[in-house]
């Protein structure tokens, strides 16, 4: 080969790599402007395009691959750079979780250009894996929803609606069914620059009007059926639930005098809260582990056991039991007393729903981030364990079976996990129990939709939810966050009321719109009256099952190649 040659190859493929950087920058850069910060959503239709024509690259490496793996792990890292924040333990715990994201990235590419051995459209093949692959990461390691590309439609009324179908995944699908086509169309638009090529260019054609005629027909039913939604009523509730949310700093380790801080803010906060309106408030809601105040709630009467190996007579486990249920109650009294001073023309005392600490004495000592519901007499009339635990956050895995790495463990990074849904009660209005990262992956509130449904009992009027956002400084999770809950209230067709401290203290309606929000980083509250929506949605009836099937089939792409080699 002559040197004029080699010139010309090294070129050729010096052009290739820097089509590839290209490709991959623009496609991580498109999907992160159509996300908070900026959220300009209309780029969401487009975003996916880059990665589709990689995909499809006539030439694509290892390297390549490698490229793109690196600049995903820089889009979740800066997309979730406020999950560093919390603790320095978790910069590691961050880095690992953006390179963990960043892998459907690669593995979404692989996927769609190996669906051209199976001759499958991309059309159909682009939705159906990303779909399933978004299914994928909400289920492995304790699963995050956070993120999912339907979420950039969040304020987009008449285009979110379908999530009653199936989940978020469902705007997702819609989504890439959309940039499927605009990659037809490139395609169609380079084919034709090649004459020789003629029945290729035909094939293309063909599957140009096709994937214009499925995206056409797919928008236009989405935005029907969500005017159709849209326009559905729903019945007015007497109740008024004010959210109370401030901006309080928050360490893993909390000194009591920091603890009773905080608690003295957010009663303060609340008392003005009865104080700005004339009507009485029916039910005050404070954020996550904001109303432990030093003071957990106590249940159980103690183990004789554990009482035997301390030496402690059992009498006193259970009377130190029961005078700690005593201080609690007694504080909660002295609590709604004051916020009665104020509270409407009757001055009665409001209901009080707070994060609280749990601990249950009843056997084996077990904690738990509880949800305490406090009715106007001032006793605890049910109490709500959170569920979904944060990984790294809230418990690390393996840490019971590997002693030694308990050392290296902040104090407060281990609780236990609540035992089911609660529905808490204020007058008219049932209130589903949710704390923290429960409304950030989609199938925890369907799945306690779901079960109370199989129990047979009514489903909740509207969705409560605390979380202590404080943790990610004032970084755009806190929007993501949101997002979440938007696109929750319309998969369960229920209100969102999220009391949040340095977060998302917001009143979302039945169709994922916000009513009412408390600027972030800002001290106050939201006075909430929920609309009641009778509507139960199709993927509270059958779970995500459709989506589900899309990840089945994604496994099976995946799992393809080692058969045939086999």
């Amino acid at each position: 080969m002559g040197t004029n040659e080699k010139t010309t190859e090294d070129r050729s493929i010096s052009r290739i790599g820097r089509l590839a950087w290209g490709t991959i920058v623009a496609a991580m850069l498109l999907r992160w402007l159509a996300q908070p910060p900026l959220a300009v959503w209309p780029l969401v239709f487009v975003a996916v395009v880059p990665l589709l024509m990689f995909a499809k690259a006539a030439l694509l490496t290892r390297r390549h691959l490698l490229a793109l793996f690196f600049v995903a792990t820089a889009y979740w890292a800066g997309s979730l750079q406020g999950l560093r924040h919390a603790n320095p333990l978790l910069y590691p715990c961050w880095v690992v979780l953006s390179a963990y994201l960043a892998s459907y990235s690669v593995l979404f590419v692989i996927l769609v250009r190996r669906s051209d051995r199976w001759r499958c459209p991309v059309w159909i093949a682009a939705p159906v894996l990303w779909v399933g692959l978004e299914c994928l990461r909400n289920y492995f390691l304790t699963g995050i929803s956070v993120l999912m590309l339907g979420h950039s439609l969040a304020n987009v009324p008449e285009l979110i609606q379908i999530a009653d179908l199936a989940g978020t995944y469902a705007v997702s699908f819609m989504i890439v069914i959309v940039n499927a086509a605009v990659f037809q169309t490139i395609t169609w638009n380079r084919q034709r620059t090649t004459p020789q090529q003629t029945d290729h260019q035909s094939a293309e054609h063909r599957q140009l009007i096709v994937a214009w005629v499925l995206a056409v027909t797919v928008v236009l039913s989405t935005i029907g059926y969500g005017r159709y939604r849209l326009n559905q009523p729903t019945r007015s509730s007497d109740t008024v639930i004010a959210l109370i949310g401030r901006n309080e700093p928050i360490e893993y380790v909390q000194t009591k005098e920091r603890e009773l801080e905080i608690f003295q803010g957010y009663l303060q906060q609340s008392i003005r809260a009865t104080q700005a309106t004339e009507d009485a408030i029916d039910a005050i809601v404070w954020p996550e582990s904001m109303m432990t105040g030093s003071l957990p709630w106590v249940i159980g009467d103690g183990n004789a056991e554990q009482a035997r190996l301390h030496g402690v007579p059992m009498s006193e486990v259970t009377a130190w039991l029961q005078q700690q249920r005593q201080r609690y109650l007694f504080r909660a009294a002295n609590v709604l007393r004051l916020l009665a001073e104020a509270n409407g023309p009757t001055r009665s005392p409001p209901h009080l729903i707070g994060g609280n600490a749990v601990l249950d004495y009843s056997g084996t000592p077990r904690g738990y981030s509880g949800l305490v519901h406090l009715t106007p007499d001032a006793q605890v009339d049910q109490w709500y364990g959170k569920m979904h635990l944060v990984m790294f956050g809230e418990y690390i895995p393996l840490v019971k079976s590997i002693p030694w790495v308990r050392e290296f463990v902040p104090p407060g990074m281990g609780i236990d996990r609540g035992d089911g849904p609660k529905v808490f009660r204020v007058n008219d209005l049932t209130l589903n129990a949710n704390i923290c990262i429960e409304t950030a992956v989609e199938r925890v509130s369907i799945n306690h939709f779901r079960e109370l449904r199989n129990q047979h009992q009514p489903l909740p009027d509207s969705i409560v939810t605390v979380t202590n956002d404080g943790w990610f400084d004032d970084s755009s999770v806190i929007e993501h966050h949101k997002r979440c809950a938007q696109l929750l209230a319309v998969a369960c067709r229920r209100p969102i009321l999220s009391s949040a401290n340095n977060g998302p203290t917001v009143w979302i309606d039945s169709t994922g719109q916000v009513v009412e929000e408390l600027p972030r980083g800002s001290e106050g509250h939201v006075l909430a009256n929920p609309q009641i929506d009778d509507r139960t949605s199709l993927v509270v009836l059958i779970g995500d099952w459709p989506a589900r099937i899309c990840a089945g089939l994604a496994i099976l792409a995946a799992s393809w190649r080692r058969r045939e080699s086999a």
